[in-house]
């Protein structure tokens, strides 16, 4: 059987582990000549070259009309057993030669069978649980690297609830199992997560700065959006915190405590006494007595109390 290599190279041949060379057995042997052992007790085919001194591989259409198709499988059988029998080094030798004598459509078939042999998406091909069962081994960051290899897997690992409730446990989080759903307690953890880079990196909190008092402030109460402060320079002022503007200002005393709703103002001062004021005019409307130290303030149930009186200095 001749040779069917690419131009006038020379025959391949294997490393024996003596360290010599041998050639492989199916191989060419000679000048022009590719002789397969023989199978089964029958002689293996020949197969005439295209002339010495050819340089370019004959085409499978060549090939299949110089060798029948039976002799070819005869021929194919003779080689796998003879593959089969060489050593792991001899093999890869083997199929780096042909790999070299091969042209664009067999690298392209080659290419292809190896890509579903070895890129095997067993997230995809495994039952839903085992695929489960593997991701939670993994840990938080790496699941969310996997996420990003196809759609695929973002939804096999977006619906994992073991997974990301354990994430979040090991944040400290309370975890409800009542609550299946995977993608809250995995949006729970993303968000947990930036939350604690941020205060990393001091970006937890927007600041700002209120300017308006010109003295010390001594009071601050917050509540829905809105800071009132009360300061040294006699004055008490309700601030929207979202814009940062001066909503009210009116003058009262030195406030030690304050209290708001929408109409009216409570302050307790260094002074002893106890005031409240209206907002739109800035009116006290009443005034109270009888401490001997600066008043603070407890609220029960919206209602506001003045509370027991704390020794204070005044400045």
């Amino acid at each position: 059987m001749t040779y069917c290599g690419a131009g006038s190279r020379s025959p391949p041949s294997l490393r024996n582990p003596s360290g010599g060379r041998e050639s492989a057995p199916w191989l060419p042997k000679g000048p022009g000549r590719c002789e397969a052992p023989p199978a089964r007790g029958r002689p293996g085919g020949v197969c005439p070259s295209r002339g010495p001194g050819s340089r370019s591989a004959p085409s499978g259409k060549f090939f299949h009309n110089l060798m029948e198709r039976k002799d070819f499988e005869t021929w194919l059988d003779n080689i796998s057993v003879t593959f089969l029998s060489l050593t792991d080094l001899q093999k890869n030798e083997s199929l780096d030669h042909l790999i070299s004598l091969s042209g664009a459509i067999q690298l392209r078939h080659l290419s292809n069978n190896l890509e579903t042999l070895l890129k095997r998406d067993f997230l995809k091909l495994l039952p839903l649980e085992l695929s489960f069962y593997l991701l939670k081994w993994l840990d938080p960051q790496t699941l969310l690297t996997c996420c990003l290899v196809s759609k695929q897997w973002n939804k096999v690992i977006s619906a994992c609830t073991e997974v990301w409730q354990t994430a979040c446990r090991n944040l400290g989080w309370q975890i409800d199992d009542s609550v299946q759903d995977a993608l809250h307690w995995k949006k729970v953890y993303l968000k947990a997560i930036l939350r604690m880079k941020q205060l990393k990196d001091h970006e937890a909190f927007e600041t700002s700065s209120l300017i308006g008092h010109s003295a010390r402030v001594y009071a601050l109460y917050y509540k829905d959006g809105l800071l009132c402060t009360g300061s040294d320079d006699l004055s008490a002022k309700l601030w929207d915190v979202s814009t940062g503007q001066c909503i009210y200002g009116i003058q009262t005393h030195t406030c030690a405590a304050v209290k708001f709703d929408e109409q009216k103002l409570v302050t307790g001062s260094f002074d002893n006494t106890v005031a409240c004021w209206e907002w739109s005019s800035g009116a006290r409307t009443q005034h109270f007595r009888g401490h001997t130290g600066a008043g603070g303030f407890t609220e029960v149930q919206g209602q506001v109390s003045v509370a027991q009186p704390w020794r204070s200095h005044s400045p």
